[in-house]
């Protein structure tokens, strides 16, 4: 579908699109460089990146409320706008759109649910941890307790009726996933998941596309049953999620489940993870 050039905008790094708290009934495409959405609580802090191919502020437009972030182009950006008017057409006009609307927003809602439920874990562990008591100093000594004094129980700590402890397994998972990571082949290979990088793309390498993947599975794979870019392993934090940008012939699967392409499955250590033929462990190093 051709576009009119008044539905571009050229924006320069470090020009705000838009503000926290603005009206807006525009919804905006990134067709190339890349934009930070901040929020006043964090600073400068971005609560996330976004690059080429994604876009934002679909929420106001939809909702018709203010915008809950301010939009700063990291470097200079080319956006296509949408207007609420014209989103109705352009998604009779181009599916392809509405699919990818439906798995983005599908994308970040199981993210969402996921930071969540690390949330909650950490706030539960930190409520049963014991507070801290001073050791005893030479100069003041602990006054010794009479024999026939019992110690009487101490009540229990008020619950928090507004935070339900996360389950076990998800603290556990949490915990595990906090370091290091790599993925164990049956033969002994181990492939080591670099704690710096946020990316890790899957796959073969190919010298004349110039594809080399950080964590090349060839060597054991003697099928070929690998696409070049089969799958990537992202890091949002101390979560590890496995995605399919695009469908692959043999496909991605979490244990033993297909990945659908476009969406984000969460992984956590002991996970059995299939790319191709290529069955790895995902595990804490």
């Amino acid at each position: 579908m051709n576009k009119p050039a008044d539905c571009y905008l050229d924006v320069p790094a470090g020009k705000a699109v838009f503000v926290e708290g603005e009206q807006g009934q525009v919804m905006y495409v990134i067709e190339s460089g890349a934009i930070d959405l901040l929020h006043s609580a964090r600073g400068e802090d971005p609560v996330v990146a976004l690059g080429a191919g994604e876009f934002f502020g679909e929420m106001a437009m939809f909702e018709d409320q203010p915008r809950p972030f301010s939009a700063i182009a990291r470097e200079p950006a080319r956006l296509l706008r949408i207007e609420r008017s014209a989103f109705a057409d352009l998604l009779r006009q181009n599916v392809e759109i509405a699919l990818k609307l439906m798995h983005v927003v599908s994308r970040r809602h199981q993210r969402s649910e996921y930071r969540l439920s690390s949330i909650l874990a950490d706030s539960a562990n930190a409520r049963r941890k014991p507070a801290s008591v001073p050791a005893p100093t030479a100069s003041a000594p602990p006054a010794a307790k009479p024999v026939a004094a019992k110690e009487a129980p101490k009540p229990a700590a008020p619950r928090d009726p507004g935070i339900e402890p996360a389950p076990a397994p998800v603290q556990a998972a949490a915990a595990k996933t906090a370091g290091s990571c790599v993925l164990r082949h049956a033969q002994g290979e181990i492939f080591p998941l670099d704690p710096a990088r946020t990316e890790f793309l899957v796959g073969r390498p190919d010298p004349v596309a110039g594809i080399n993947p950080e964590i090349n599975l060839s060597g054991v794979d003697p099928t070929r049953s690998l696409s070049r870019r089969h799958a990537k392993l992202v890091r949002q934090g101390r979560l590890y999620f496995v995605r399919e940008d695009a469908a692959t012939v043999n496909g991605t699967f979490v244990n033993n489940v297909r990945v659908t392409t476009g969406v984000d499955v969460p992984i956590k250590p002991g996970d059995k993870l299939r790319f191709g033929a290529v069955e790895v462990d995902f595990a804490a190093a």
